[in-house]
């Protein structure tokens, strides 16, 4: 199922450059109009031109990212973070949902991160629209 999710969440990252449209609300069983919660969805992606590195340099960065993600969240920032298995062959390393609507404020915080500074990562962004109260 998480497999089926990544794939999705990948397939997604394909219409990133279609214009975003807010969600109408649809009426739901009850027949009162669904409600949605908006966060923002950032694909961590390994880009072609990533800059080498030594290993000593690799692990200090993985640690900063680490510190970084941990830091965000407790700040309330950062929803959840994940690696991913990308089938999609675009080399998504990873997932940050963001506690946000503003991909401007999300490009903050996402810019603190030492492997997006040292070109190892590249974030792509998108708005995730879910039901109401569905996440915890």
């Amino acid at each position: 199922m998480f497999i089926r999710f990544i794939c999705f969440l990948a397939l997604l990252g394909l219409v990133t450059k279609l214009p975003a449209a807010e969600p109408t609300p649809a009426p739901h069983a009850s027949g009162t109009p669904m409600e949605f919660d908006s966060f923002i969805l950032v694909l961590l992606v390994r880009p072609p031109n990533a800059p080498d590195r030594p290993k000593a340099e690799l692990d200090q960065l993985q640690e900063g990212h680490m510190a970084n993600m941990k830091r965000l969240a407790d700040e309330g920032k950062l929803f959840k973070a994940g690696p991913t298995e990308d089938f999609s062959g675009r080399n998504v390393r990873g997932i940050f949902i963001l506690k946000t609507e503003s991909v401007d404020q999300a490009r903050e915080w996402v810019a603190t991160d030492p492997s997006v500074k040292a070109g190892r990562l590249a974030p792509e962004f998108m708005k995730w629209y879910v039901q109401k109260g569905s996440l915890k």
